[in-house]
Formats: structure tokens, sequence, C-alpha cells
């Protein structure tokens, strides 16, 4: 159990001795916006090291760790241990190479549980009961640490199973590359002034309730971050909606559209004041309106034709459908292609997936 400065120090000068190290972390989400960090799991090969972050306020030799191009990081369904990192230490870990990624690249299916894996390699079964508890109260229980430990004690060597595994099937470099991807997608953040796009039926609004809308999301993605809350308990999304859709004048009026008492009460009078704001743009200044991709006359048929090409491709080169390609990530191309949303390259036509995918979309896409 690692509690001060020097010992976190000289764990993760001895961390960076070797080829590569286990990293898991344990938090706490409830009503924050920001996940709070409870425990940081490190597996050297030699030893465990629980790293409790609440008595610990150096943290240069944890990030030097993060950054040492010489250290592979190996995680497990890591998109939320990356999300920990970045916001209590500005950096993600370099390199990275996600464990379950790895496996379903090794004919694995895509969200395989870690406990399933080190069932599947050990015939050991997890004990998980730990998984809900609270990893911000002190002190931490025998069970919680075990538990804790056993997640990077299993980690390492299964990691380097399925390297070799991937390496042998010829996927490790499609591996890797999706590893970059989804530390790419973790270093992606919305801007609040987008952050209307994102509210569910948003595209039914006309442009000035949309103006509203655009005013009310960015302010409370804004007020979400600087308190560490929640956005849904800054204010409903659904409610959010309904403001921006009967654009009210009073404080009655957000009674009256059923928004809870303490939204009225600590955020009434701001939400009427940016309704009133919409309400004396000028026209020149209201947003396009946002095009509901699934109403497009074509985009059952294009859909259709994409799922049924990537079951092909995916056949044709060995990886599952499931991994190839998602709804998302299909509706992100179409999306981009009728360009009702700005977007960077998709990830249909980028990395691995468009060494694959790429010619085939293009001319699929050529006739729509």
């Amino acid at each position: 159990m690692i509690t001060t400065n020097e010992a976190l120090a000289d764990v993760c000068q001895a961390a960076r001795q070797v080829p590569a190290v286990a990293l898991d972390t344990e938090f706490v989400r409830t009503r924050t916006y920001y996940p709070g960090l409870g425990l940081i799991q490190l597996f050297d090969g030699e030893r465990v090291s629980l790293i409790d972050p609440l008595p610990v306020s150096e943290w240069a030799p944890f990030r030097d760790l993060l950054l040492d191009k010489n250290v592979i990081k190996y995680l497990h369904a890591g998109s939320e241990d990356l999300e920990v990192f970045l916001h209590e230490y500005g950096v993600l870990p370099e390199p990275m190479i996600d464990t379950q990624i790895l496996a379903a690249f090794t004919g694995r299916p895509l969200s395989c549980g870690f406990a399933t894996i080190v069932e599947a390699f050990t015939g050991i079964a997890l004990d998980k009961s730990e998984s809900r508890t609270d990893w911000l109260a002190r002190p931490l229980t025998e069970k919680q640490c075990h538990y804790a430990a056993a997640d990077v004690w299993y980690l390492l060597p299964i990691a380097q199973k399925l390297m070799a595994e991937a390496e042998a099937a010829g996927r490790l470099e499609a591996a890797l590359n999706e590893c970059a991807l989804l530390c790419q997608r973790r270093r992606a953040v919305v801007a609040p002034e987008e952050a209307y796009r994102d509210i569910a039926n948003a595209w039914q609004l006309r442009p000035r309730q949309l103006a509203a809308l655009r005013l009310m999301a960015a302010w409370r993605l804004e007020l979400a971050r600087e308190k560490d809350m929640a956005v849904n308990f800054v204010v409903r999304e659904e409610n959010l909606w309904k403001v921006a859709r009967f654009m009210p004048g009073s404080l009655g009026e957000l009674d009256h559209l059923g928004l809870a008492g303490q939204e009225i009460r600590f955020h009434g009078k701001a939400l009427v004041a940016m309704v009133a704001q919409a309400n004396e743009l000028p026209e020149s200044e209201l947003p396009e309106p946002l095009a509901n991709l699934i109403d497009r006359p074509a985009y059952k048929k294009v859909f259709k034709a994409l799922k049924a090409l990537m079951a092909e491709v995916a056949e044709k080169n060995g990886v599952s459908q499931e991994l190839l390609a998602s709804r998302r990530q299909i509706n992100q191309l179409l999306n981009w292609h009728w360009k009702l949303r700005p977007t960077a390259t998709p990830e249909l036509l980028d990395g691995w997936r468009g060494q694959l995918l790429r010619e085939n979309i293009t001319a699929l896409l050529a006739e729509y």
C-alpha cells in the first residue's frame, strides 16, 4: 500500500526499469462529472502496488511513468481509466495497450470482461463482489485490497499471452491502431457551443428554439465541469429540451413545464434569461436546423448496403463484424458523407478499418 510521496517515487522508479506494467484504477462516479479516483493499482512483474491517491501530493514520478515510452502500460477495458489519468494528471499513458482490444482481435467477443479472460487463461474465477464498493471510504478493507490487486496481478501475464496470439494471427498492428483510436476518442472533448447537437430530439426544434438550446446546453456543460456535477444533476436533458421547445418567459412557466423544484430554485432565472437572449438574436445568428439522419430518404437503403458490405469484408478478413463496424460508426460515416455534422475523417475510413474498407465504401457512397 503506497501512501507517501517517497514510496510512490520509489515504486515508479522501479516500474521504469521493466518493459511493461499492468495498470488499473478504482473510482466512484455517481453524481459527479469527473470520476472520483479512489485507488491506482500497478504491477511491474515483481510487486503489486496499491497507490492511495488521497494522501499522496507529489505526482510527477507517476506522470513520468505514464509518459515513459520505454514502458508499455497494459489496461483492460481502459476507456474510463484513461479518463481518470487525463483528468487527474493531464496525460494519457504512452504506449497504452488495452487487453480487451487484444482479445477482440484474437477471436474473443468485443466486450470480453476481465473475469472471463482470467478464467479462460487460468481456470480461476475472480470474486467481483467489490466492484461497486465505495473506493473513497477509508480504511480500505482487506477484501477490497485483494480484489484490486487481482486486477493487475493477472493482467500482466495474460497481456503478454494475448500479444503473442495477436502477433501470430497477423493482427497486432491493427490491434495497436485500435488502442491508439481509443486514446484519440478520449482526448476529444466536446466544445460547450456544440453540446446542443447531442441533446435528444434537438432536430425537432426550429432555429430560434435551437438558439436557446445552444445557449443552455453550453451553460449546463460549463457549469457541470466547473462544479464537478453530472450534467443531468444540473438540469435534466429532457427539461432542457422542453425549455427550448416552449421558450418560457417566467419561473411560473418553468414550473408548468414540469421542471424539478430545485432546477427552478437554483437555475430558473438563468434559464429564463437565456430564452430571452435567444429571442433577441437576429436571424443571421441563429443556428441552422439540425437534420435527422434517419429521416434522409436514402438512409435505410444505404445503411443496409453498408451493413452487408461490413459482413462481407469481416468474413473475408476473419474479423468479427461487431469489431469492424458499429452502428455508431456507420452513422458517423453517413453524417460526414451528407455533411450533416462537423466531423473529422470517419473511423471507417481511417486506420486499419480504412485499409480494409475505404475503396469499397467510396464506391458504394458514390451512388448516394
